[in-house]
């Protein structure tokens, strides 16, 4: 009896070893790796910088110089009533002004005077100038500014993108790992209770114990089996929706088998402090880093473009074009040019009450007053919520050491009750229920240092730098 009630005890006073650890260990710096290299959201946030290229591009287009020609024939009753032959290349420039050289033939006994020139052809070289609406802004340059906006707008839509990515599955991360460590607490506990209740069972053989004691025993296995079989069945889980994160070369995805497995969590070192001081460093550098504030700020720079040029409608048009003519044949190509032979026009062009111009502008500076006022709610939200996640993390800094000092002193309080059980003072149920308390503590300490973790995670991501970590 003796030797059976000292074994029993000793079983009962082996510390919950964590098993099941064979497997190399998949760390969150590794998670990552694959994320930003090979996650289709990673190859999105690419298409999007390749978007912002192809639309600057695409408004550089505007100012491509460009050709024409036209040839305009009749002919009737054997007769060539007339033939114009019109080519020419325009060359638009970034300051709005165009600049033409072309060649014109024309020929024909009933030649609209007007459009009679050397019988060689007339060539001419000129410009147009806009001097008034479109001086200083126009269509087209305000299209390719807003195009270099939006490329610079794609490429903080491509951190914001990453940032939440690289959050959600942080937060998986150590989900996954607290629900592993938690199921490998319960199967040391079942194989504990397993082992209790053989010896349990030896001792009621021997008639030094009650049968009731082996039906506790039992049910003690029982609720704990089941407890792991929950444990196992959640980390299945979550080990297959941490999986959808997990990309190779060519698009294959790859899943989490058994050969990975999480750190253990006394071995996963909680994240060092974030102090008051840098928690403003990181409140105050929110206008400039953060994604949606830079997002916010490509948003107001493009409408301001576009303000610009509903201001530039208030102008009157007024396009004057000037052109050089030259005999195509004659000494004027050869550097003799005579400054009598040109040909100019102007063109005005003036609305009586700039209703539609004057609305344009008005909503604009609408629309610009409404985003600034977004941007200001949007500032304030982030500031808020980098503070909930810094008041979290010393919430649960705090709670991590009060857990742990809790672990120490129901290791205490087990080890004292298995004492009593050895000088026949205490019972079963009491050294069952003491474990239990010691088992649920460790629990809840997995749980806290996860949470912490990924509350640290929380305060860099909503200060929108987590997708610059390594």
């Amino acid at each position: 009896m003796k030797k059976l009630t000292t074994l029993l005890l000793l079983l009962v006073a082996s510390t919950l070893v964590i098993l099941g650890q064979d497997g190399q260990v998949f760390t969150q710096r590794q998670l990552l790796w694959y994320i930003g290299n090979y996650h289709p959201v990673a190859q999105q946030g690419e298409l999007l910088l390749n978007q912002g290229e192809s639309s600057v591009r695409k408004a550089r287009g505007s100012f491509d110089p460009y050709l024409r020609g036209s040839l305009d024939q009749k002919y009737f009753d054997d007769k060539t009533y007339f033939s114009i032959l019109g080519t020419g290349l325009t060359i638009p420039t970034w300051y709005g002004i165009e600049v033409k050289t072309g060649f014109d033939q024309n020929r024909g006994q009933f030649l609209n005077p007007e459009n009679t020139v050397p019988e060689a052809g007339l060539v001419f070289a000129g410009i147009s100038i806009p001097v008034g609406q479109g001086l200083f802004i126009d269509e087209r340059r305000a299209t390719l500014k807003q195009a270099k906006l939006f490329a610079e707008a794609t490429r903080a839509e491509q951190e914001k993108l990453m940032n939440d990515l690289y959050f959600d599955a942080i937060k998986l991360y150590w989900k996954w790992t607290q629900v592993w460590n938690q199921y490998q607490i319960y199967t040391e506990a079942v194989n504990l209770a397993q082992t209790r209740f053989e010896a349990v069972r030896q001792s009621y053989f021997l008639g030094d114990i009650p049968a009731i004691d082996t039906l506790e025993s039992f049910i003690q296995v029982q609720n704990r089996q089941m407890k792991r079989n929950q444990y196992e069945l959640l980390y299945q889980n979550i080990t297959l929706e941490l999986s959808n994160y997990l990309w190779f070369e060519n698009n294959i995805p790859l899943e989490i088998t058994d050969s990975l497995r999480p750190p253990v969590i006394s071995d996963a070192k909680a994240g060092e402090l974030i102090t008051g001081d840098t928690l403003q460093q990181l409140i105050s550098s929110l206008q400039d880093q953060h994604p949606d504030m830079q997002l916010y700020d490509y948003k107001l720079e493009s409408m301001e473009v576009e303000k610009r040029l509903m201001v530039e409608g208030l102008k009157p048009e007024i396009n004057l074009d000037y052109n050089a003519l030259f005999d195509a044949s004659g000494a004027e190509l050869n550097g003799e040019y005579l400054a009598g032979n040109y040909k100019w026009g102007i063109e005005v062009n003036f609305p009586l009450l700039f209703r539609k111009q004057r609305g344009d502008v008005q909503l604009a500076r609408i629309k610009i007053q409404d985003t600034r006022l977004g941007q200001q709610q949007k500032l304030l939200e982030l500031e808020n919520k980098v503070k909930s996640y810094y008041n979290e993390q010393l919430n649960l800094i705090g709670q991590l050491q009060l857990f742990s000092d809790a672990v120490i002193n129901y290791e205490r309080l087990f080890s004292g009750e298995k004492r009593k059980f050895d000088a026949g003072e205490s019972s079963l149920f009491l050294v069952n229920s003491r474990e239990t308390n010691l088992i649920q503590a460790r629990l809840k300490l997995v749980e806290i240092i996860a949470n912490y973790n990924v509350a640290q995670s929380g305060l860099i991501w909503a200060s929108g730098m987590l997708y610059r970590q390594p």
